[in-house]
C-alpha cells in the first residue's frame, strides 16, 4: 500500500511485489483462524502471519524514502502521499461507521450520545478499526519521516525506532508480567488512547523507520541473500519453538507472556531483505498484478470472512474452504475492477 513505485535506481523490486501478495494471504490467515484450536495453524498465524503488516510498513518506509529522494519538490510529494492515504482512510471509515455505531450501542446500551460520539471519535482519529488502522498509522508515521528527512534528524529517528520497539515489546510480550510496575501504567495509557499496540508509535514509526534507513544506507546486498534467508529461517524457528513451549508447558514466564513475539521484528527485517534481493523472471505486468491483488485482498477480506463466511459456514467453519473462498472472491473483484477501469473503484482498492 502507499504510493510505491517499485523501481529504485534502475533496480526492479518485483520480489517485493510477490512478498506483498504472500503477506496479504498471511493476513487473511489471521482473521480466519481467530478462534482456532489447531496447534499447527495457531503457530503459523502467531509466528508467521504476524510479520505481514510489519513487512508492509517496512516496504512503505523504503519507497517513501525513495520518493523523497527522487523528487524535486519534497513537500509536494509528501502532501500528495498524505492526501491519498487520508482519502483512502476516510472512505473505509465511512463504510465501517454504521457497524461501529451498532457495536457501541450493543456494548454500551445505557450510554449517552456524548459517550457514543467520544468512542467514535477515538476509533476514527486514534485507533482505526479492522484493517484500516494500518492506513492511519502509516499517514502519521509519514509525517515523522518527512520531518526527519527535512531537518536531517537521522539520530532522532533511530531513537524513535528504539523507543517504539521497547514500548511494543513491553505491551505485546510482557503486559501481564509487568502488572503493578511503572511500565504497566505506560501500557495502560496506550490501551486507553489506542486500545491496542497497532498504532503509529509502536508499529508504524519503528517499521517504516527501518525501511527508510535501509533505503538510505542501501543495506540490500545480493551477495548476502543466503545470509538473509538463514537469518529469517532461524528467527522463525526460534519463534515457533517458543510459541510451542508456551502451549504445551507450564513454565511461568512463557505461560504469562508472549515472548515469541519478540522475534517478529527480527524475522520481518530479514523477510524484507530477502524480498529486495530476490531476482525473479517476472514481467512488469505480473509484478504489478501481484501488488494490486495484495491491496484488494487486504482491504476486502475481513468483510468476506466476518459478514459472509462466518455467517454461512460458522466461525469455526473449515479453514481451507474459507481461505479458498476468500481469496477467490478477492481475485474476482480485482479482475472486475480492473476490467471496468472505474477510477473510484480502483482508488479504494489501491489499483493503479
Amino acid at each position: 500500500m502507499g504510493n510505491n513505485n517499485l523501481v529504485v535506481k534502475n533496480r526492479i523490486y518485483n520480489g517485493v511485489d510477490l512478498c506483498k501478495l504472500i503477506s496479504a494471504v498471511l493476513v487473511v490467515l489471521i482473521h480466519i483462524n481467530e478462534t482456532g484450536t489447531n496447534l499447527l495453524l495457531n503457530t503459523i498465524t502467531s509466528c508467521i502471519s504476524t510479520i505481514a503488516v510489519p513487512f508492509f510498513f517496512i516496504v512503505s518506509g523504503f519507497f517513501f524514502a525513495n520518493g523523497l529522494e527522487k523528487t524535486n519538490d519534497k513537500q509536494k510529494y509528501f502532501l500528495s502521499y498524505e492526501k491519498k492515504l487520508i482519502m483512502l482512510y476516510l472512505f473505509w471509515q465511512i463504510i465501517n461507521l454504521p457497524l461501529n455505531i451498532l457495536i457501541y450501542v450493543e456494548k454500551y446500551p445505557d450510554a449517552g450520545v456524548i459517550k457514543y460520539v467520544f468512542l467514535l471519535c477515538r476509533t476514527i482519529f486514534l485507533c482505526g478499526n479492522g484493517v484500516t488502522w494500518y492506513i492511519l498509522a502509516m499517514a502519521e508515521a509519514a509525517v515523522v519521516l518527512y520531518l526527519i528527512n527535512k531537518f536531517r534528524l537521522n539520530k532522532i529517528l533511530i531513537a524513535l525506532i528504539i523507543v517504539g520497539f521497547l514500548l511494543l515489546v513491553g505491551y505485546d510480550c510482557f503486559y501481564e508480567l509487568l502488572e503493578g510496575t511503572v511500565y504497566n501504567y505506560i501500557n495502560k495509557g496506550f490501551y486507553v488512547i489506542f486500545s491496542w499496540s497497532n498504532n503509529f508509535i509502536m508499529k508504524a514509526i519503528p517499521y517504516m523507520g527501518i525501511g527508510y534507513i535501509i533505503y538510505n544506507t542501501q543495506v540490500e546486498n545480493y551477495n548476502k541473500k543466503v545470509f538473509y534467508k538463514i537469518g529469517m529461517a532461524v528467527s522463525l524457528i526460534i519463534c515457533a519453538v517458543v510459541y510451542y513451549l508456551k502451549q504445551v508447558t507450564n513454565i511461568y514466564i512463557l505461560e504469562h507472556s508472549n515472548i515469541y513475539l519478540f522475534f517478529v521484528p527480527i524475522t520481518t527485517v530479514f523477510f524484507f531483505l530477502v524480498s529486495i534481493n530476490l531476482k525473479l523472471k517476472m514481467s512488469k505486468q505480473l509484478s504489478l498484478k501481484c501488488r494490486e491483488l495484495s491491496s484488494t485482498i487486504y482491504f476486502l477480506h475481513t468483510y468476506i470472512i466476518y459478514y459472509f463466511l462466518d455467517l454461512t459456514l460458522g466461525v469455526n467453519g473449515n479453514f481451507a474452504i474459507k481461505l479458498l473462498i476468500t481469496l477467490a472472491i478477492c481475485f474476482v473483484v480485482y479482475i472486475i475492477v480492473s476490467k471496468i477501469n472505474n477510477r473510484f473503484l480502483k482508488f479504494i482498492f489501491n489499483i493503479k
